[in-house]
């Protein structure tokens, strides 16, 4: 087979390709990787007929300029190639491009969606029936070729990913009103209340409240204008378990932006450093005897900083889901409650206190995740699905 991938406008999504293309260019395959602010007619020399575009998070297929033509249909159709799109966030933020896809991609038949929840996938093929070809898979993990041993690593604790105070989005609850911010504000809380719940069940409970008669097409329409109500609870949580870590007197080594805005319990914020390139990211993990993750409202499914947390050898802690309560163990991995940051201290006090039973979970994991977890895994789990298809 044939693979073009396009790379250049989002660093961790290049990165996420560029693992992608070098297992499958392993496995036998052609791969070429087209710089996304390049000259797009280049693409044709590169694309037959068993060709396809894996791209991330509708790069490419969004409408950009870049790869429209003047008769307002993507370049792709002149391919007629197929369109492998894995979406790393919730379909709920790709509305107008799943909405378009006929026009922005290759047409519905040549387009494949791969979620990385099964909720996702769900909402998916429950709000977007046009969508004819998706299915589900996890990122994987990646990780320096050298690992430290746990005894030798520099930080006791990392952190990675930025960090928007809730603050910011109270102009978007506020926007419409009383009636519209009390809406919201409801679901917020339930949401935080009950951190188990997918954010979609939670939302389309409400709306259908409010409006009873409210079509699948009205609802995934909402649905796109309710996205910051995804990132207020995950920046909430995240907020608190920042705080529960460095309040409770842990060195919190963080990569990453906004977490200055920050207030601990003594009045400093939190030492951070500004967000870097994921290789970068990988190898201070690789320096950390645990990472600590907080899900992204990820309920069915898994981000990539637990596996690649695994995979560099450190404690991995996590808020859980179900694809991971289903996948490991507490011998692999830590999970905590969202709900209760005295045990998540203490669970971390005690792996801290504890090497010998540390390295044991730490190892546990990294073997899981080097078995199951790797882009050379998720290369052939594709290949699968492409050869049903």
């Amino acid at each position: 087979m044939n693979f073009i991938f396009i790379n250049g406008k989002i660093e961790t999504l290049s990165f996420f390709s560029t693992a992608l293309a070098t297992e499958l260019e392993k496995m036998g395959h052609t791969t070429y990787t087209h710089e996304f602010y390049d000259n797009a007619a280049t693409l044709g020399s590169h694309i037959s007929d068993d060709t396809y575009l894996i791209t991330f998070n509708c790069i490419g297929i969004s409408g950009e300029d870049e790869y429209m033509t003047v008769n307002g249909r993507s370049i792709w159709h002149n391919y007629n190639i197929h369109i492998v799109n894995i979406l790393v966030d919730h379909p709920l933020y790709y509305h107008d491009q799943l909405t378009h896809a006929d026009d922005y991609a290759s047409g519905y038949d040549n387009l494949t969606i791969v979620c990385i929840d099964r909720y996702h996938l769900q909402y998916l093929n429950a709000y977007y029936p046009e969508i004819r070809h998706s299915f589900f898979m996890t990122l994987a993990g990646s990780a320096p070729e050298n690992i430290p041993a746990y005894s030798d690593r520099k930080y006791d604790i990392i952190f990675t990913g930025n960090f928007t105070p809730c603050s910011h989005f109270d102009k978007y609850i506020e926007r419409a009103g009383k009636e519209y911010s009390n809406f919201y504000h409801g679901i917020i809380d339930e949401l935080l209340s009950s951190s188990g719940q997918p954010i979609e069940k939670v939302c389309i409970k409400h709306i259908l409240n409010d409006i009873p008669d409210a079509s699948p097409s009205d609802i995934r329409q909402v649905m796109n204008n309710m996205i910051f109500i995804d990132l207020y609870v995950r920046f909430y949580m995240r907020e608190r378990v920042i705080r529960a870590i460095c309040d409770a007197g842990f060195n919190l080594h963080i990569i990453g932006k906004g977490f200055e805005a920050i207030t601990l319990s003594d009045g400093s914020h939190p030492e951070s450093t500004a967000l870097m390139p994921t290789e970068y990211c990988l190898n201070e993990t690789a320096l950390s005897k645990i990472s600590v993750n907080v899900m992204p409202w990820f309920r069915d499914g898994s981000h990539d900083r637990i596996l690649s947390s695994m995979l560099c050898g450190s404690v991995t802690f996590s808020d859980p889901s179900l694809w991971l309560d289903n996948n490991f163990t507490g011998r692999e991995m830590c999970f905590y409650d969202l709900n209760n940051m005295s045990e998540l201290t203490s669970h971390i006090a005690g792996i801290l206190d504890d090497p010998s039973a540390a390295m044991e979970i730490a190892a546990g994991g990294r073997k899981k995740a080097l078995a199951l977890h790797t882009w050379k895994a998720r290369a052939a789990e594709l290949l699968e699905h492409l050869k049903d298809n």
